[in-house]
C-alpha cells in the first residue's frame, strides 16, 4: 500500500523563511516517522515578491517542490498526480500535532479506512462535538479504534483514499485563488468523512496560523 505525504503552502509575510512548514512537517514525522515520501505545492501569493526565494528555500529542504496558483490548485493537482499512491495525507504548512492523543500509526489508521471505504480521514482542531460545519457526529467502533463520521469534509490535516476521492469529491472542487474551493464545495452534499477520535475527544492538531506569523 503506497502512501505519501502533501504539504501545502504559500508566501506570506514570513517567506522566504521556512521554520512555519519545518515545524509542521517536523510534527508530522515526530506522530507518523518519516519514510512516506514527500511532496510541496508552493502558491507564491500573496506576498509575491518573495514567493521565488520562498520556493528556492524549499528546494533545499523538500526533495520535490511544485509551483501553484493557490490552494485548490496545488490540491487538484495533488489528487491526479500520476505517482499511483493509494493514500495521501494532506498537510497545510501550519499545523501542529499532539502525537500524545494519536494512538495509533498512519498504517493502522488506514487499515481501518480500507476495510470501512473511508475515503477522508480528519485529524480535529476542536474537541469532536457537534460545533460549526460539524452538524451530526455518529460514534463508530473498530475494536479499540474509535472515530466519528461527519459531512463535513474539512481542510483540517487528513488522509484521503485516492481512488474515491477522486471518484465522490474531485468532481466537486474548484479552482479558486486563495484558499477558496476545497471544503466549503464539499460540506453537507451528501459525503460522509471520517474524525479521528471517538465523540468528546480532545483536538489532536493545532493551528499555528502561518498568515500571520512574520
Amino acid at each position: 500500500m503506497k502512501i505519501s505525504l502533501n504539504l501545502f503552502t504559500n508566501s506570506t509575510l514570513s517567506a522566504p523563511r521556512t521554520d512555519i512548514i519545518q515545524r509542521t512537517y517536523d510534527s508530522f514525522c515526530e506522530t507518523f516517522g518519516n519514510e512516506y515520501p514527500v511532496t510541496v505545492w508552493c502558491d507564491p501569493h500573496p506576498n509575491y515578491k518573495q514567493g521565488k526565494y520562498y520556493i528556492e528555500a524549499l528546494q533545499k529542504i523538500f526533495p520535490f517542490v511544485h509551483k501553484t496558483e493557490s490552494l485548490s490548485d496545488g490540491y487538484v493537482k495533488a489528487v491526479n498526480s500520476p505517482y499511483n499512491d493509494d493514500y495521501m495525507f494532506m498537510l497545510e504548512h501550519d499545523w501542529e500535532f499532539n502525537k500524545t492523543l494519536i494512538k495509533h500509526s498512519l498504517e493502522e489508521i488506514i487499515a481501518v479506512m480500507s476495510a470501512h471505504g473511508i475515503y477522508h480521514l480528519r485529524f480535529n482542531k476542536r474537541q469532536n462535538i457537534v460545533h460549526g460545519w460539524d452538524i451530526g457526529l455518529e460514534e463508530r467502533s473498530v475494536g479499540s479504534f474509535k472515530y466519528c463520521r461527519t459531512s463535513c469534509l474539512s481542510n483540517n490535516p487528513h488522509i484521503i483514499h485516492v481512488g474515491r476521492y477522486r471518484e465522490k469529491c474531485l468532481p466537486l472542487l474548484q479552482i479558486k485563488p486563495g484558499s477558496k474551493g476545497i471544503e466549503e464545495n464539499l460540506l453537507h452534499v451528501g459525503l460522509v468523512g471520517a474524525i479521528y477520535g471517538p465523540k468528546d475527544y480532545p483536538a489532536t492538531v493545532h493551528h499555528i496560523d502561518g498568515r500571520r506569523s512574520r
